[in-house]
């Protein structure tokens, strides 16, 4: 969410910042501050009639008291027109800010002024790691993989939950584990970050402090309770999102808390399991684990101050690399343009990884820093000396890594002439029975 003062201050530039994400974002300022005027001068207009009313109630005692009735039935009079103008101001003022809270909850974070202009397709590849493996025979795509492999049964998940909820079979689930199992390692005894185990549930009120609502609420799985779970729940039951991203839940951990004196900046990481509706995505680009309405994955999320905001987006997105360096895979890391960045960002980078099988780039990792957006919506902010002032920190965030699309290059990556997977030394520990995924041996389990 954006500084009211800033945009009664600064329109133009505000308009020419938000019009790179959209003509539309730039419309809406001069809405904002068309209601911005009237809402205001209608609390001013407020603020005097109930003083005024203070004052004439105070009038009446003193005139009920010298028993001067007439006089005081008169002054009644009067503060019931006060009370009626009131109460119809009261009304305006409120239809008013609800216009503007929508407005306001409506923008887009303002995009950094190192990042290029322009819609999906402007993106600037600024790094590239790794060589893409060439191999001298026809590479497999992940889904003959899976198959041959029996890593991933696609039909049963189907039966069960539909298309995009893939069961993970044997070796598959087992590799998949590993991952988070070394990601988090990694992330947490390497790189310093603080392990959360969240919430996979959240109250409306988190997404919309991270910016997923209201804007992208249809591609959010709901839940509704019939019950009451407690006193403050509405009389229906609550309402709940499925979480998109561990974003949410962690941006939340501080929600409407003010932070004394932290150490910044503050470091967390969290797995969850993810699920997108992803409405309308289908097709060649949907198979197999390309894109999944339930996925895995790991997220980091930094709490900074405001003047580090970039070094600090340096640094989460470099965390994020070294899981693709350790595992061997090439990546190259890309800045998104001003049209194609999540409604919270400022500035994101995307981590995509070579998938020889595809031939083709898949991203695994999206790092953003929101500056105080999030934190604005959230009401997350902390004083830098005791009885400072508040401030609104900058947040940050990034997977660390998705599971699907890294698997994917990973099993292309190490595939083998005769379609087994050669796995890299890294994950030996975590995979202790195998360094090596082949087809199982006669009475493992069918996979159909």
């Amino acid at each position: 969410m954006h500084d009211r003062k800033y945009l009664r201050e600064c329109p133009e530039i505000a308009r020419q910042s938000l019009a790179t994400r959209g003509e539309e974002f730039a419309r809406k300022i001069d809405r904002f501050l068309e209601i911005d005027v009237e809402r205001r001068r209608q609390q001013t207009e407020l603020d005097e009639l109930r003083s005024e009313r203070n004052s004439a109630s105070k009038e009446i005692g003193e005139l009920m008291k010298a028993g001067r009735r007439d006089e005081a039935e008169e002054r009644k009079g009067y503060t019931r027109t006060i009370n009626s103008r009131i109460e119809q101001l009261e009304a305006q003022h409120g239809m008013l800010s609800d216009e503007e809270e929508d407005i306001l909850l409506s923008l887009p974070n303002f995009p950094d002024p190192s990042i290029p202009v322009g819609p999906e397709g402007n993106q600037v590849e600024i790094k590239a790691h790794g060589d893409p493996r060439k191999f001298e025979f026809a590479a497999r795509d992940h889904m003959e993989l899976c198959q041959r492999l029996e890593l991933a049964n696609f039909e049963a998940g189907a039966r069960i939950s539909g298309s995009g909820f893939p069961v993970m079979h044997g070796n598959g689930a087992v590799l998949q584990r590993a991952l988070i199992s070394l990601m988090a390692d990694v992330h947490v005894m390497r790189h310093g970050y603080t392990e959360l185990r969240v919430p996979f549930m959240v109250h409306p009120r988190c997404p919309l402090g991270t910016g997923q609502l209201p804007k992208f609420g249809s591609e959010m799985y709901h839940v509704y309770v019939d019950k009451k779970l407690s006193e403050d729940e509405p009389e229906s039951g609550p309402h709940y999102y499925l979480i998109p991203t561990a974003e949410v839940p962690v941006v939340n951990y501080y929600r409407e808390q003010i932070l004394e004196q932290p150490s910044l900046p503050i470091k967390f990481m969290a797995y969850s399991p993810c699920w997108r509706v992803e409405a309308g995505s289908y097709g060649k680009d949907a198979k197999g684990l390309t894109r999944l309405h339930q996925f895995e994955k790991v997220e980091l999320v930094r709490i900074c101050a405001p003047e580090d905001g970039l070094a600090q987006l340096e640094e989460i997105t470099a965390d994020a690399e070294h899981i693709l360096e350790i595992l061997g895979l090439a990546y190259r890391r890309i800045v998104l343009p001003s049209g194609d960045m999540a409604f919270g960002s400022a500035k994101t980078y995307d981590l995509e990884v070579w998938c020889p099988g595809e031939q083709a780039w898949r991203e695994v990792s999206s790092a953003s820093l929101t500056t105080d957006y999030q934190a604005r919506r959230a009401s997350i902010r902390y004083r830098s000396e005791p009885g400072g002032k508040p401030q609104f920190p900058h947040l940050l965030n990034a997977s660390g890594l998705a599971l699907p699309r890294l698997m994917i290059a990973l099993l292309e990556t190490y595939q083998t002439v005769d379609g087994n997977v050669v796995l890299p030394e890294v994950l030996h520990k975590y995979m202790p029975h195998t360094s090596i995924l082949t087809p199982p041996e006669a009475g493992a389990p069918p996979m159909i």
